[in-house]
């Protein structure tokens, strides 16, 4: 008995010596995604995290418009995209709740002039409530090239959206196939319009938008702001390395699926709404149980490690659900996701269209969440005079070294994974560290180098000296 208790107590004492702290967590971050923009060379990336009601990270790395040295800001806005249909999910449960239409309703209720060709006589109505989730067996597009620059990016009108749903014919009975869909999200948008008797934009704008103070959120961006307010998009890393320059482009009839435009700071706020409303604290926008109802899975079976709400998409990944959405649009891309239980959430927003959004939340919750939940006692010891970069060149790229916890690591920082990617080491005395396995188990010693002045200039690794770059 006397034996599982000192072995308890010593447990507890070695979690808390290692504890990482809120700082060295955003300084990590800090350090890795910088490095990520140079490596990948995104033109800029704006991030934002929350904790319950207070913004813990906020961040923008890069340039905005590039061409005029503007650099980005968190409250640079981007095209959001496909996060639009959070919005117009809120506004058609908003318009259910007022008792002005049931999810059942079918959607010719509201549109007379919806008239795409069913092909399966056996199928259910195409409902609201199927456009919400995806299940209507409707194509993903209206027969509209929009997203072509070929065609010069066509975004429809809603005469044009309206010729170009009623040439369709469905793909599926509705509710039989989960079906990513933007057109159900224009004929949403639609839905509002008509049920509400205002425009989409001034629909959400007066009962979403301003409702949740988010004073730098348009449905419908002007072009006066692209290469200003609004960051300028980007498209793909060529062969040459080089990117091609998107246009503005108004999204016209698409809005309600991909036309929002907003900033990481304000996209904090519309994550800490959420939060507020899920645990009951405010009911001014959505009521409490319409929200859970909305993160609920209600589609059909969209796999293993997804489901689908109203407008919102679940994931899960390590024994945790992160509710959110992510988006797409002509050089902008974008992801927001929420972790309930944490009262977490994170926000990531780009002007190109390479490393997906949302590996970048993810690995922003995976860093500061431990931190903004566990019990960080402060560190007994001080490596600061170690910490910067080392070049590992050329079996490597840059390496960076930096105190966590009680801890000396380094991890490369083109690494998609800084917290997987890090060697540990622990203290020795003097300038010895030696290396910790993943078993917990000692392995080789590391030595830093100095000057005839004392400074750091290197580290000795087995047998290699690496450099220190800074």
């Amino acid at each position: 008995m006397h034996k599982f208790i000192i072995v308890a107590l010593l447990s507890i004492c070695f979690s808390k010596a290692h504890a990482q702290t809120l700082e060295q967590a955003t300084h990590l971050l800090d350090v890795w995604l910088e490095a990520q923009k140079d490596y990948n060379d995104w033109p800029s990336l704006s991030v934002s995290v929350v904790k319950d009601q207070d913004v813990v990270y906020s961040r923008s790395f890069g340039y905005s418009n590039p061409e005029l040295n503007l650099e980005a800001t968190p409250d640079t806005l981007y095209r959001i995209a496909s996060n639009s249909k959070l919005f117009t999910a809120i506004a058609i449960m908003q318009l259910r709740d007022k008792s002005k239409l049931r999810l059942d309703d079918p959607v010719k209720k509201h549109l007379p002039w919806f008239n795409v060709k069913q092909r399966f006589a056996s199928s259910d109505e195409i409902t609201i409530e199927s456009l919400l989730t995806h299940s209507s067996g409707l194509p993903y597009e209206p027969d509209i090239p929009y997203w072509s620059y070929k065609y010069g990016y066509p975004f429809p009108t809603r005469d044009e959206l309206i010729e170009g749903t009623n040439k369709l014919e469905t793909l599926y009975p509705a509710w039989e196939r989960y079906q990513y869909s933007n057109l159900g999200f224009m004929l949403l948008g639609q839905v509002v319009e008509n049920v509400s008797g205002q425009s989409y934009h001034q629909y959400v704008h007066e009962n979403i938008i301003t409702p949740m103070e988010l004073n730098n959120t348009f449905s419908n961006i002007d072009e006066s702001t692209h290469g200003h307010e609004l960051a300028v998009g980007y498209g793909k890393l060529n062969r040459q390395r080089m990117r091609t320059e998107v246009p503005f482009v108004d999204a016209k009839a698409t809005a309600s699926a991909a036309g929002i435009s907003s900033s990481a700071n304000d996209l904090a706020k519309f994550l800490m709404w959420q939060l507020r409303t899920l645990d009951g604290e405010e009911n001014n926008i959505l009521r409490h149980h319409t929200l859970s109802e909305m993160i609920r899975p209600q589609a059909v079976n969209t796999g293993p490690d997804m489901d689908v709400g109203y407008g919102f998409r679940t994931n899960y990944r390590n024994n945790r659900s992160y509710i959110g959405h992510g988006g797409v649009y002509l050089g902008h891309t974008s992801q927001i996701t929420i972790e309930p239980k944490q009262k977490i959430g994170g926000v990531a927003l780009m002007n190109t269209h390479d490393m997906s959004p949302s590996l970048i939340v993810n690995r922003m919750l995976d860093v500061l969440g431990p931190v903004m939940t566990d019990d960080n006692t402060p560190s007994s010891h001080d490596f600061s005079e170690f910490q910067g970069i080392y070049d590992y060149q050329p079996w490597g790229d840059e390496v960076y070294m930096m105190q966590w916890g009680d801890q000396l690591v380094y991890f490369y920082l083109s690494a998609e994974n800084p917290i997987s990617a890090m060697s540990k080491f622990n203290y020795l005395g003097g300038d010895r560290f030696i290396r910790i396995q993943d078993d917990g188990g000692e392995a080789d010693v590391m030595t830093f180098l100095r000057d005839e002045e004392g400074n750091i200039i290197g580290y000795k690794d087995q047998s290699d000296y690496i450099l220190r770059k800074n």
